[in-house]
């Protein structure tokens, strides 16, 4: 772990406690200097120099997704991208939470008096109103997951949790649920699930397939999203089957958006290149398939990002702004 350790301070996460961490993101350095917004404030009235990218199962995961950022056990030569033994001491939700809010705000310390920033925006960055868990890892490993996304709710911070769906029970057993809830989305079936994701058990496919039902389930209950990260070559492909899951877990919204060639995802180990990101335009013309597919409504796009924003119904549109 010193290795990784120091490769991630490296990469400007800031770690907190045995597992957790945050991270300023490009787009929280664009708004801070009104260059720019992250597409969550286009889609959902985010402020990106409020939102707290983070993460509270840093080097534990189910997957090993290709197109992932992060490095893998195998590109390192040390085995951390593997589910914690039952032994494993977590931290406390508080602990993460507390850490979380010290270390962000000192993002904004560094904007202080910087004549390119936004000293408005310097103030707001110094109140945070997001959690999003979604910078590394599979955050359902976390056991207290529920108790911590409880936490910051209670402290009136949005919450945004980024599941990859292979732990159900999990999601089903949260004692209180975000604000907004996505699942990745990254394969119309169980041949390019295990092309694509690389999962590290068997099963994790049709433990997949409960976690969409589950979205059905908990409609009106929270904000739900499946959220596509699509590759040429690899899950790029197969629109119907797509329509067919995007219909069995009937989510508020779906957001389809082009792999990103940066990162672990340039690993030799893991075949891809700058070729495998789509356009814009084969984006928006995948989202105008999905679209006529589900009768869901092509609401917006978030061109720097590549992404697409598909809404259920026009209820959803009026709905989507947070703030």
């Amino acid at each position: 772990m010193d290795y990784l350790t120091q490769l991630l301070k490296k990469q400007k996460y800031h770690l907190i406690g045995d597992h957790s961490a945050v991270k300023r993101c490009k787009w929280y350095k664009d708004s801070i200097i009104d260059k720019g917004e992250c597409y969550k404030a286009k889609f959902y009235g985010i402020k990106a120099h409020q939102c707290m990218q983070s993460t509270c199962a840093l080097q534990f995961c189910t997957q090993n997704c290709k197109f992932c950022w992060r490095v893998m056990s195998d590109e390192l030569g040390e085995e951390f991208n593997q589910k914690p033994t039952q032994k494993y001491k977590w931290d406390s939700p508080e602990l993460i939470l507390d850490g979380i809010i010290k270390e962000y705000k000192t993002f904004a310390i560094g904007y202080k008096g910087n004549a390119k920033a936004n000293q408005y925006k310097v103030k707001e960055a110094m109140e945070p109103k997001l959690l999003t868990l979604s910078l590394s890892g599979e955050p359902t490993i976390y056991p207290q997951i529920g108790e911590l996304i409880k936490l910051a709710n209670h402290k009136d911070i949005i919450t945004f949790l980024v599941s990859n769906g292979t732990l159900p029970n999990t999601l089903k057993n949260m004692v209180e649920l975000p604000t907004q809830m996505y699942i990745s989305f990254d394969a119309p079936n169980k041949e390019v699930y295990k092309k694509t994701c690389k999962p590290i058990n068997d099963n994790l496919w049709d433990k997949y397939l409960e976690t969409l039902d589950w979205i059905k389930s908990v409609k009106g209950k929270t904000r739900t999203v499946l959220r596509m990260t699509v590759v040429r070559d690899l899950n790029f492909c197969c629109e119907e089957e797509y329509a067919e899951l995007i219909k069995r877990a009937q989510p508020d919204y779906v957001e389809v958006k082009s792999f990103v060639f940066v990162g672990g995802a340039r690993h030799p180990n893991r075949e891809l290149k700058l070729e495998d990101m789509l356009k814009m335009d084969e984006i928006i013309e995948f989202t105008n398939k999905l679209s006529e597919l589900t009768g869901y409504i092509f609401t917006d796009k978030h061109m720097p990002s590549r992404v697409t924003l598909l809404c259920r119904d026009k209820k959803a549109i009026t709905d989507r702004f947070i703030e």
